[in-house]
Order: C-alpha cells, then structure tokens, then sequence
C-alpha cells in the first residue's frame, strides 16, 4: 500500500509539472509575443478619449478613465492605462523609472524600431503572481497577473500601448 501511495504522488507531481510553465519558457515566450506585438502597427483604434485615442482588444472593457489614464477590465483582471503626451513614442522616461524602481526584474527586454522605443518590464511579486508592465514611449500599461497569464496579458498590453495616437 506504501508503495502504491509512492508512486501515485510521483505521478501526480509529473503530471502537475507538465501543467506548469517554467520561468525560463515564461520568459522567453513573453519576450517573444510582445516582440510580435511591438512589431505590429497596424492596428486600427477603437476607442478614444478626450486626449488620444487607442486600440482596444474584444475581451476588455473600459471601466473608468480620465485625461490620462484609463481603467481597463479583462473579466476579473484590471489594466491601468497611462498615456504621458508630452514624452515620444522613442522616450525612455518610462523604462529608465522602473529600472531604477526595481533591481532585480523578472524580465527587463527593450525594442526599438524607427522613432519607437518599446519595453516589456516584469517583476515577481510572490510566487506565481507578477507584475507586468508594457511600454512604448510616455505609454505604458500595467497589471498583476499568474504565470500563466503573462504571455497572453504583454501581448496585449502591447497591442493597446503600441496603437497609441
């Protein structure tokens, strides 16, 4: 009976291993879908504000927003929307803020193309929980999310902060 208790929680650690995404796969993925998404500048904006105007995925909502920021929902998940009008979409105010915030980033990748500056800025807050932050220029995106929402929450975050206007 001992032995059968054994192995059945082998098999169930592998099993849950395999479930989970490993932190080098996570971050190389991350790196790679908001590289995908940086690359991207044709998409089309579908919602604006007194200020500027932006790209909007399906599946979020807006729930609040003012001259510069906007709360942005995704079912129980929330997005905080920061547009800084006077930096350009090459400035690296942002970026260099966080980098000096934080000395130990989970990830911390940069992307230029033309008069763009991009970064993708990830810090673990415990285990399994992080925060993402997504940039471009004076805009920058952020939220909490799991390990298995980063990939997917950059790549979106992205997307808003890149179709900026």
């Amino acid at each position: 009976m001992r032995k059968y208790s054994c192995f059945m929680l082998v098999i169930i650690l592998f099993l849950l291993s395999g479930c989970t995404q490993s932190e080098e796969s996570l971050r190389n993925d991350s790196i790679d879908h908001t590289k995908q998404a940086f690359d991207n500048e044709e998409l089309e904006v579908n919602e604006e504000t007194e200020q500027f105007s932006f790209y909007l995925p399906n599946d979020f909502k807006i729930k609040e927003k003012n001259d510069y920021n906007v709360l942005l929902e995704n079912g129980d998940k929330s997005y905080i929307l920061f547009v800084n009008l006077k930096e350009p979409k090459s400035s690296k105010v942002s970026y260099e803020t966080l980098t000096e915030q934080y000395q130990d980033p989970f990830i911390s990748k940069t992307y230029e193309q033309k008069d763009r500056f991009g970064y993708l800025f990830v810090v673990k807050i415990e285990e399994n929980k992080y925060e993402v932050t997504v940039g471009v220029g004076g805009t920058k995106v952020t939220t909490e999310a799991k390990g298995n929402d980063v990939v997917e929450d950059a790549e979106a975050m992205m997307m808003i902060a890149n179709s900026v206007q």
